[in-house]
């Protein structure tokens, strides 16, 4: 076995979020022209989509372009109050011009909804841009906080439509985890595995972990092994 391929730093590298790991593909392409817009002429949008498909990378990229953007990663404090939240929160916000609010996906805590709602009232008085980048279900939302983002122009992102554009996605998630693999790889994991970016992305960190733990250069018998197995693992959670 070749093990030359396979030496790598044991450290835990930090993800990159720049436009040179973004792809810009069909599906994206309203948005980043919005975002552009945003960045000059302000406002207040709403980016969401059906399925993942790269807000976090997006929004991230964009920021780390551009200093008077503020970005807030947005997680529930055990214990806090929704006051307690927006006043953390607005530490890092209130001296940048521009905000971007970043929420992880699906239900939102009623802490967190009724502090997202205050902080987007702050950004009102205080006239400040602000971008929120959220997928879930809106009509479960406090109704103020509903009231708010219907308000707000509505970005949707779309899912890679095309095997290739899957493969450019996968290929900068390998270059970001410095793994040398082959492109067989990336082609067996969309046939062994749903065309799903929240599927695909963690299952590609899953292999090069394991490849490395067990000092195993992915051949195809292994990878198929590897891949049938994740696949049975996900079947509870797609049904």
């Amino acid at each position: 076995m070749d093990t030359k391929s396979q030496l790598r730093l044991q450290l835990d590298l930090s993800a990159t979020y720049d436009y040179g790991t973004w792809v810009r593909h069909a599906g994206v392409e309203s948005a980043c022209n919005r975002l552009a817009l945003w960045s000059v002429h302000g406002g207040k949008l709403w980016l969401s989509s059906d399925l993942a498909a790269g807000k976090t990378h997006l929004l991230r990229s964009l920021a780390s372009e551009q200093n008077t953007i503020a970005l807030l990663d947005i997680q529930e404090v055990e214990g806090s109050t929704s006051w307690q939240m927006v006043q953390q929160w607005m530490k890092q916000l209130e001296n940048h011009p521009m905000w971007m609010l970043d929420i992880p996906a699906g239900p939102m805590q009623v802490a967190v909804a009724h502090a997202l709602f205050h902080t987007l009232e702050r950004a009102r008085d205080l006239q400040r841009p602000v971008v929120i980048a959220w997928r879930g279900d809106i009509d479960e939302l406090p109704p103020e906080l509903s009231s708010r983002l219907r308000a707000m122009d509505q970005v949707l992102l779309h899912t890679p439509a095309r095997d290739d554009e899957l493969l450019m996605i996968l290929r900068g998630g390998v270059s970001s985890l410095q793994w040398d693999i082959r492109e067989q790889v990336l082609q067996a994991m969309l046939t062994y595995l749903p065309r799903q970016l929240d599927i695909l992305m963690p299952a590609l960190k899953e292999l090069e972990h394991l490849s490395f733990e067990q000092k195993h250069k992915p051949g195809p018998a292994w990878v198929k092994q590897q891949l049938v197995r994740i696949a049975a693992e996900l079947q509870p959670r797609l049904i």
